[in-house]
């Protein structure tokens, strides 16, 4: 009889762990539909500049800096 107590209590916790979670993720989605619509994110502003972009592409302000032709040879192979 023992451990028919112990199995309906695991299962009462684990129902109530469930309840818990599914209410919590309901209160979370509900905070932010209802949030500030004036609060965002917004990228900083600076006079410096913009951080290079990583592509396949090579920007025309650019030095392109030749390796000399052994070294292109060797790197090639």
């Amino acid at each position: 009889m023992d451990n028919f107590r112990d199995l309906v209590s695991a299962v009462l916790a684990l129902f109530c762990a469930g309840v818990m979670l599914v209410a919590g993720h309901l209160w979370i989605e509900w905070r932010a539909r209802h949030a500030d619509q004036d609060i965002g994110v917004e990228a900083p502003k600076s006079e410096d500049l913009p951080l290079p972009l990583i592509s396949n592409g090579s920007p025309s302000n650019r030095k392109v800096i030749e390796l000399p032709a052994d070294l292109r040879k060797r790197r090639a192979a």
